[in-house]
């Protein structure tokens, strides 16, 4: 069961240059607004697709030594990034205002970068994002082993690229809020539109049936 981020929780406010905020908490919490989008045990949800050479494995399957350490509890597929062979993963979306996930073992030369259509939005190494002298590759402390919730402000992302210095870099079960394009919304709208005039006519033929079905 996955659990809303609680409203008193605290941001960790990322570096003036990143203009990113994001905070730390439990596996299995979401931000107000999201929702699951890639968990690498089903397809990725419409809009969002996978690309690099990084390996999927099982959480069952254990510690493959040099190659993936399973996160926490976690039994499931997950993805890791290796060094050595390099390796990369990109995760490409629509425009997104936050975006959550989760890290495992967590290394000083494991890399996320976030991508706008300008480019570059922010990049964070393992180090920045666990608590000092923790990003050590531990399997199990806390704060190397973590989600991860993003806001990106003003400034939308479309792509997320992992990559690490050396063996390994784990992550599982992105989550993502979604901004609409004006197009989007002008669809949407037309659409609930379409809806309710469909609803009166039959309400007026004493027809009333659900047009959601």
């Amino acid at each position: 069961m996955h659990r809303l981020l609680a409203p008193g929780a605290a941001l960790l406010l990322a570096p003036a240059a990143h203009a990113v905020a994001f905070v730390k908490a439990p596996y299995g919490t979401l931000a107000p607004g999201e929702v699951l989008v890639v968990t690498f045990d089903a397809p990725a949800a419409p809009g969002f697709t996978v690309s690099g050479n990084a390996g999927i494995y099982s959480g069952a399957g254990g510690l493959i030594p040099g190659i993936a350490r399973p996160l926490p509890g976690n039994k499931s597929l997950y993805m890791s990034v290796r060094r050595n062979p390099l390796e990369q993963a990109i995760v490409d979306t629509p425009l997104l205002r936050s975006l959550s996930f989760d890290l495992g073992s967590l290394d000083p030369t494991n890399r996320v970068q976030f991508f706008g259509p300008s480019g570059l939005v922010a990049s964070f190494t393992g180090s920045q994002l666990a608590a000092p002298g923790i990003a050590n590759g531990s399997g199990t402390d806390p704060n190397a082993n973590a989600r991860f919730l993003f806001n990106f402000g003003p400034t939308p992302v479309n792509r997320i690229v992992f990559t690490s210095g050396q063996n390994s870099f784990e992550f599982d079960n992105i989550a993502a809020g979604v901004v609409p394009e004006p197009s989007t919304w002008a669809m949407l709208l037309a659409g609930f539109g379409l809806i309710g005039l469909a609803m009166r006519r039959r309400r007026r033929d004493g027809q009333v049936k659900s047009v959601l079905a």
